[in-house]
């Protein structure tokens, strides 16, 4: 029971990454507007926070696989369960904060980029889990 509560508390981590991510580039103009900041100051803070983003989950992924998930083949649920957990964040981020603004729109191309995102990110996930499981597997 204590495995499948970490599984899912770390799906629910791996689920946070590419929600903000997704949700900073969609609402580029609402966040332009609020705040009064230009559209490419906005453009290079969430670039920042893109770069900064993977490279923490670089090295704190497979971290949490080896010593949190033990290093569990089984751990590789998590490729699959970050889905949903995905899913609630947005529903529950588009009812509780809606575009009301016309303007706040985001680009139709940020459709395609975030869909290609998602589609490559249980990869990404599969080559951490990878190196999560093969170096607590060489460690013994």
């Amino acid at each position: 029971m204590r495995f499948f509560i970490r599984l899912n508390v770390s799906s629910f981590l791996y689920a946070m990454f590419p929600f903000a991510v997704i949700e900073l580039m969609a609402n580029v103009y609402r966040i332009s507007r609020v705040t009064g900041w230009e559209l490419s100051h906005v453009n290079k803070l969430i670039l920042a926070f893109c770069v900064a983003g993977i490279t923490v989950s670089n090295i704190a992924f497979p971290k949490l696989i080896r010593h949190w998930l033990d290093g569990r083949k089984a751990s590789y649920f998590s490729l699959i369960l970050w889905f949903p957990y995905f899913v609630i964040l947005v529903s529950i981020l588009v009812s509780w904060l809606p575009i009301t603004e016309p303007a706040d729109q985001p680009n139709p191309v940020t459709g395609l980029i975030a869909m290609a995102a998602l589609a490559l990110y249980p990869f990404y996930l599969g080559i951490l889990h990878l190196f999560g499981t093969t170096a607590k597997n060489m460690d013994r």
